[in-house]
């Protein structure tokens, strides 16, 4: 039988034991056991961790503004004073 150096012989199948020394992931998963995919450098696979950085900079400035204590106040004063129209243009219809 023709065997490859990769522990994988003729037709894909497994051989054994080359692939045992690659560290494992090992994260606890839903039912409880270890993570047996193969880890990164920073010792996850891809689905516990493994490339994400985090945020590269929690502090950077705000994309869009949307949420901001300047933003909300104005919409509420916007909200205001569309009530505030509503309110004359039904007392407006009633007076007519």
């Amino acid at each position: 039988m023709w065997v490859m150096s990769r522990g994988v012989g003729v037709m894909g199948k497994w051989l054994g034991p080359p692939h045992d020394e690659i560290p494992r992931c090992g994260a606890k998963t839903r039912p409880g056991h270890p993570c047996g995919h193969y880890a990164m450098k920073n010792g996850r696979c891809r689905y516990h961790g493994g490339k994400s950085t985090g945020a590269r900079n929690p502090h950077r400035e705000i994309k869009h503004g949307l949420y901001t204590k300047e933003a909300i106040e104005d919409r509420r004063y916007v909200r205001d004073l569309i009530r505030e129209a509503r309110l004359l243009a039904k007392e407006l219809e009633e007076f007519i």
